[in-house]
């Protein structure tokens, strides 16, 4: 071994190090090593070895140790950060790859991981940018376009861009991945044939690929065909997708099978699996768990579900964005254009209120159109925070948010729920909006957000407490408005929706300005998919037994009392 050059050992000792032999591989290390302390890649492969080898107390000591001798090189940063994170430090891990992405934002192999550890805690958005950071380094990563692909069909915002997945399908055109992330872009738009037609094509390049099983049978099941899909997921290979779990749990709801929808849930959860796969699974177990009126239970899951996906919500600083919106608009705006078509009716609201189910009901009348939750508004004021939007209002914007709604009907719906804290802003560019603004039983409300996933930048919705002070807010602001334009804001109940759903819709018609047509009461043959939490809720009958549900949690709830 004396005669083998330094290259030459490092050599025959990854070739130990792949081939399992560690404690070989990790002897030629630690001789090279003796002759050079600080050498970094010595450093980063010996904290390699030790977590391939599962030793990750030993990785993080040479990661750390390999930190302080590069001065925190970026690459060491993503390793050590990786190393926690397999560790159960997802904190720290997260903490120290921020770090390192932002001291080298345009290295694709950091944005890459970056992204990663992103999507596994359910922040699509930054994953997005992180990748787009550094795109231009490697602008043919298929890895890269592939998060991407995923952060779009991740993040809440419709429609999907459908331009990532079809680069995808351009740089790798034999597998199956990419057309079932096209697919599931398809399907989130409520392009269901379109969405069929590619998770086809993903089956005939892997027919056991389980995003494209799953996808398929999501598909079928929002078309009715509740057997078909059943029979997919049926006949599917064994595997531990989540994917293939969730839809089965979808289906065995849809036929009352729910002990089957239980042990689907189970089937995966013995795995190792990531914070918000695991929290997405208790979720839905704790809304079976409360189809079975095993109440408690049912909590328990959704208090589990939220402690690993809820993050934290900076509520002082949102009570100052209210204080501002309102200090902005405290008299009626000028009203600086005419209506033009199409229309937007605006569908405001607390998540959970009924905007999915009046936007269903809506978009059944052949005058309007629906263009779901429409991030516009949100971006405007991203662009322009207040009171800037409204002191200085850019005169493309309505023209922008017009293209966005893609309609060329009379009317077109938009019914992002967090538009009610831009009604005055909405005034202003479309003075003749119609504005719907739903509501509920508050602890109804509250109970149903607590019990659904949603993105971290909602993370009120997993601490009662923090929903108690953003629904107060709420209840302000909505106060503000209805004072502000007397007779402009239609209110829609959700329990008159359910208890006399024609004379509400009725009653909602003619403040549009439009005439009623029987299509509207019946909504569930409505042929658009939904994919907010009530997406199964929509395509059926209206049923009362959302009503009171706070009822069964009632010894839960002693956060919310303010709000009875």
């Amino acid at each position: 071994m004396a005669n083998l050059t330094g290259q030459q050992l490092i050599a025959k000792a990854g070739k130990y190090h792949q081939a399992g032999k560690f404690s070989q591989a990790e002897k030629i290390y630690r001789q090279l090593l003796n002759a050079n302390p600080n050498d970094l890649t010595l450093l980063r492969i010996l904290g390699m070895l030790e977590r391939d080898r599962k030793n990750l107390k030993a990785a993080v000591d040479w990661f750390v140790l390999a930190k302080q001798v590069s001065a925190d090189d970026p690459i060491i940063l993503a390793e050590l950060a990786l190393t926690l994170e397999q560790g159960g430090n997802p904190d720290k891990a997260m903490t120290i790859a921020t770090e390192a992405i932002n001291r080298k934002p345009t290295d694709i192999s950091i944005a890459i991981f970056f992204a990663k550890m992103c999507l596994a805690r359910g922040h699509a958005t930054r994953a997005a940018k992180a990748i787009e950071g550094a795109l231009d380094s490697d602008p043919n990563n298929p890895e890269a376009w592939h998060l991407l692909s995923m952060a779009a069909n991740s993040t809440g915002t419709l429609p999907v861009p459908l331009h990532y997945a079809k680069k995808l399908i351009q740089l790798q055109q034999q597998d199956a991945q990419p057309y079932a992330t096209l697919a599931t872009a398809h399907r989130l738009n409520g392009n269901l044939d379109e969405a069929l037609a590619s998770y086809d094509r993903s089956l005939e390049r892997d027919r056991s690929f389980p995003e494209a099983i799953a996808g398929k049978a999501e598909v079928l099941e929002s078309l009715g065909r509740t057997e078909e899909a059943e029979k997919i997921l049926i006949n599917a290979p064994e595997n531990n997708s989540v994917l293939v779990a969730l839809a089965k749990v979808r289906i065995a709801r849809k036929l009352g099978k729910q002990d089957r929808a239980i042990q689907a849930i189970d089937s995966v959860m013995n795995q190792q699996l990531s914070p918000y796969h695991q929290s997405n699974l208790l979720m839905h177990k704790g809304r079976v768990l409360e189809e079975l009126k095993k109440y408690d239970e049912a909590w328990k899951c959704w208090e589990d579900g939220n402690k690993l996906h809820g993050g934290t919500f900076p509520l002082t600083e949102h009570i100052k964005l209210v204080d501002t919106i309102i200090d902005a608009c405290n008299e009626q705006l000028p009203q600086q254009y005419t209506q033009q078509d199409p229309a937007p009716i605006f569908i405001v609201g607390m998540f959970r209120s009924g905007t999915t189910l009046l936007e269903q009901i809506l978009c059944a009348h052949q005058k309007i159109d629906a263009a779901g939750e429409v991030d516009q508004m949100l971006r405007f004021v991203s662009e322009k925070p207040y009171p800037e939007c409204i002191v200085n209002l850019n005169p493309k914007w309505r023209e922008i948010y017009i293209e966005r709604l893609g309609s060329n009907n009379s009317y077109c719906t938009d019914k992002m729920p967090m538009n009610y804290l831009h009604i005055g802003l909405i005034k202003s560019l479309f003075p003749d909006a119609k504005i719907i603004h739903t509501t509920r039983n508050p602890l109804d409300t509250c109970v149903s957000c607590f019990a659904n996933s949603f993105s971290t930048s909602h993370a009120y919705t997993s601490n009662l407490k923090e929903l108690t002070g953003v629904y107060k807010q709420y209840q302000r602001i909505m106060k503000h408005w209805e004072e502000q334009y007397p007779g402009q804001i239609h209110e829609v109940p959700y329990e008159s929706i359910v208890n006399d759903l024609e004379s509400t819709i009725k009653g909602t018609l003619e403040h549009i300005g439009i005439d009623f047509e029987t299509a509207c009461l019946e909504l569930y043959n409505v042929r658009r998919i939904a994919v907010t939490p009530s997406a199964d809720q929509v395509r059926k009958p209206i049923y009362s037994s959302s009503i009171g549900r706070h009822n069964h949690f009632a010894k839960h709830l002693n956060e919310l009392i303010d709000l009875q």
